[in-house]
């Protein structure tokens, strides 16, 4: 009998999902679970032998709750509660194939397969033993799920793709518990069905690669499967969260029929197919028709690109994550300026990959921005949970339209949907307790119709009859007891969440300054003592979760971030002002665009960046430079000749062409004067130049830009917040340089040029038509020279060079 391809091991049980439906009859169906349904579907593909299994394996009994599609009419199910099930037991013992899945569901020993043959070891459940790697390690490609190794090493969970991926690379090399692991060659491990971290081994040195299914965080797509079964999804008494070992046993079934492949190297891994392997099932459910006839299909393996982000790491690194590594810092050949033109023209394909966090209208992909509004998600998402009526009081801080309130308000209102009631008051008008009182009982107001209130004090931090942070010791009580004091006594506030903006200080560690200065000045000192007479320590000591908002302007010279986090608020104003159609392109003139992304600040931030548009005059719907508000409306919102310069940049450049050619042809006379080349016809004074070298020269002025474009630079005077350079690396140098060769020969060509072995200008032949590798060193030089020669000319017109992010 011809050998399987496939021969799956491990733990398998039935599964029986039952529902009653709207003529109250019951409904049962059965399908394998665990390694025979990993059997079941490789069978399908025609690679392993089914064998369905015998009735004396008992069931896992699961309540279906039906979920019907208001569009489409089609009902589908969603995995309820369990009702005291227990699972069987069946460990084959027997491996008549050339590649052995063993799915281990932590329910007893699993015989293993011969030592001759390849395996694919999975688990959601349970580390194998050492005893078990050191007997397959040298044949084994391991498969995890995150929260088999949180059981013993320190991963986070839920706060971006950075933080998870550089601890999880870190705990496994360092990790005693997990040093056993170190033997396996390939260990893939999933987070969810939403990013994956493969760690390969090669004569014991690791790397690993992040990739990611979509960019949203870990667990997103599962809560599309409970926000479409509307439940909790308890399919797993040790966690509640967890949809089943469907989605695991889909996973390991599709990196299994990879594996031959792979293996042999005849294809590279591909990790999305594993990834979107069980996509449909948790956003869909189980339809009708499969839990009938119980055919569950895999995906092909597709071709669609992935991006694999290199996760940063040494052996014997004994931080973490010693550069904060941000992904969108630095995406493979792609510049961050790039990318965000591409977002602001397109749209979410633009950052398709990337880690990203989305709450309605807000997005970003800044991994700052990105762990603090994963950190504030998760306070309020536990204290909504929890009995304690205690406020749960958050700071937020940013420079003056940063959007403070905009992140927090569209992350509680996502989280409780119709509960959420927001109030805003802005400290800085208050006169005197009355206004605080009033304040505080409109809280109370909505906590008794069993609202829940997100209040925000802006200006928290203002001052209060001339004292600094006056204010700051009247929300000790409120915050720390839940009450708050008028003229009729003490009444409670109920349960809500507090959010102090600062107006003040732009940031939480400018706010706390005082707290930490390590000088013992006298200046200093008064200003932690005056610090502790208006009770910032204890208002300190009160908060739960702080966030800085970055906004539109780079906060310091290392922010690259910025242009990005310019691209996400410019497509989302383009969206509501410019009736801008989904799918298609923004309407947005790409000089208004370059200068929008690169102007050196926003006196107010996101509000400046609206005000533009606002004020510009749109005609066809379509933001052109004509359409921009007069020069002196500009400039109330930025530097208004540095943005009329960036939105002219190409224009101004072209009109200094003459001057940049006479420069190029004036140094090429020095040169060749020097060099004793006096017979050339090209070796004339300017005035004496025929048309056609003339044209040449402004050919190689034009070309500037384009030079410095394809080498990731760009030139301007002086008007965007990126640092100047005064050369070339060697690489670039070469790079332009042969660039600058072939850009020469097009144009001889182009004229009637040939090639001869000795030069005749009559018949339009010349010597140095050939490649750049068969230029003797004297002819390089004269193209390394004229790339070098580029910032000398720049600078003759007022323009800088700089490097694009």
């Amino acid at each position: 009998m011809e050998k399987s391809k496939f021969a799956c091991l491990g733990h398998v049980f039935n599964k029986q999902f039952f529902y009653t439906s709207k003529d109250e009859r019951y409904n049962a169906f059965t399908i394998p679970g665990g390694a025979a349904f990993i059997q079941y579907l490789l069978s399908r593909k025609g690679l392993a032998k089914y064998v369905p299994l015998e009735a004396t394996c008992r069931c896992e009994h699961i309540e279906l709750q039906p979920f019907e599609d208001k569009e489409t009419k089609k009902t589908s199910f969603f995995a309820g509660r369990r009702l005291g099930f227990v699972r069987g037991n069946a460990t084959p013992s027997t491996c008549d194939a050339d590649y052995a899945v063993v799915l281990d569901a932590d329910m007893g020993p699993i015989a293993l397969p011969p030592d001759d043959v390849p395996v694919l070891w999975a688990s959601n459940r349970v580390l194998p033993t050492k005893e078990v790697i050191d007997r397959i390690a040298s044949r084994c490609f391991l498969l995890l799920d995150a929260d088999v190794l949180r059981i013993n090493a320190m991963i986070s969970s839920k706060i971006s793709w950075e933080r998870s991926a550089t601890e999880l690379v870190w705990q496994l090399q360092n990790n005693p518990v997990l040093s056993y692991l170190h033997k396996v060659p390939h260990l893939l491990v999933t987070f969810a069905e939403d990013g994956a971290v493969y760690v390969k081994r090669e004569k014991g040195v690791p790397t690993a690669s992040l990739v990611l299914a979509h960019g949203g965080g870990e667990g997103t797509l599962r809560g599309k499967h409970r926000e479409a079964g509307n439940n909790s999804l308890d399919t797993r008494i040790t966690n509640p969260r967890d949809p089943g070992d469907d989605s695991f046993a889909m996973m390991t079934a599709s990196l299994a029929l990879q594996l031959p492949m792979f293996l042999s190297g005849d294809m590279p891994l591909k990790l999305l197919p594993v990834l979107k392997a069980p996509e449909k099932l948790l956003t869909e459910g189980y339809s009708l028709e499969q839990l009938q006839t119980g055919c569950f299909d895999l995906p092909e393996i597709f071709e669609d690109p992935e991006t694999w982000f290199n996760i940063p790491f040494m052996p014997d690194q004994s931080v973490i994550d010693p550069g904060y590594w941000c992904i969108s810092n630095n995406v493979g050949d792609k510049r961050i300026f790039d990318i965000a033109c591409q977002y602001v023209m397109t749209g979410a394909q633009a950052i398709k990959g990337l880690p990203r966090l989305t709450f309605g209208p807000l997005t970003t992909i800044d991994r700052h921005e990105i762990e603090a509004f994963r950190n504030i998600c998760n306070l309020i998402d536990n204290y909504v949970k929890e009995d304690s009526v205690r406020p749960l009081s958050i700071a937020v801080f940013g420079a003056p339209g940063s959007g403070k309130s905009f992140g927090v308000t569209q992350i509680a209102q996502n989280i409780l949907p119709d509960k959420v009631e927001k109030l805003e008051f802005n400290v800085s008008q208050f006169t005197g307790n009355a206004d605080l009182g009033y304040a505080f009982q409109k809280v109370r107001d909505l906590t008794l119709e069993g609202k829940l209130p997100l209040v925000f004090f802006d200006e928290f931090d203002s001052g209060r009859d001339g004292q600094p942070l006056g204010w700051v010791k009247s929300f000790l009580m409120p915050m720390q007891e839940g009450k708050f004091k008028d003229e009729s006594g003490n009444h409670p506030l109920g349960k809500c969440i507090l959010v102090f903006a600062g107006g003040t200080a732009a940031s939480f560690e400018e706010f706390v300054k005082p707290m930490q200065a390590l000088t013992y000045a006298d200046s200093a000192v008064k200003l932690q003592q005056d610090f502790k007479n208006v009770k910032g320590p204890d208002f300190v000591s009160r908060l739960r979760g702080t966030i800085n908002i970055l906004g539109p302007n780079p906060k310091d010279a290392s922010d690259i971030n910025y242009v990005l986090r310019r691209a996400l608020l410019l497509r989302a104003l383009c969206k509501r002002k410019l009736k801008m159609t989904e799918g298609k392109d923004a309407p947005i003139n790409r000089h208004i665009l370059y200068a929008m992304l690169l102007v050196p600040k926003y006196r107010h931030g996101a509000r400046s960046m609206e005000a533009i548009l606002d004020m510009s005059r749109i005609e066809d719907n379509t933001w052109k430079p004509v359409s921009l508000p007069f020069y002196s409306q500009l400039d109330l919102h930025v530097d208004a000749e540095a943005f009329i310069k960036l939105v002219l940049r190409e224009v101004i450049l072209n009109s200094h062409i003459e001057k940049l050619a006479l420069a190029i042809h004036e140094k090429y006379l020095q040169e060749m004067i020097a060099s004793g080349s006096k017979d050339n016809p090209s070796v004339v004074p300017w005035d004496e130049l025929s048309e056609e070298f003339r044209e040449s020269n402004r050919n190689q002025a034009r070309d500037i830009a384009t030079k410095l474009e394809s080498a990731g630079y760009d030139c301007d005077s002086g008007d965007s917040p990126y640092p100047s350079i005064d050369r070339f690396d060697d690489e670039t140098v070469l790079s332009l340089a042969i660039k600058e060769h072939q850009r020469w020969m097009d144009e001889k060509l182009e004229n009637g040029w040939r090639y001869a072995p000795v030069r005749d200008n009559e018949n339009r032949l010349h010597p140095l038509l050939v490649e750049w590798d068969k230029l003797d060193p004297e002819e390089k030089k004269k193209d390394i020279d004229a790339v070098n020669n580029i910032f000398p000319l720049l600078k003759k017109i007022g323009f800088r060079v700089y490097k694009v992010e």
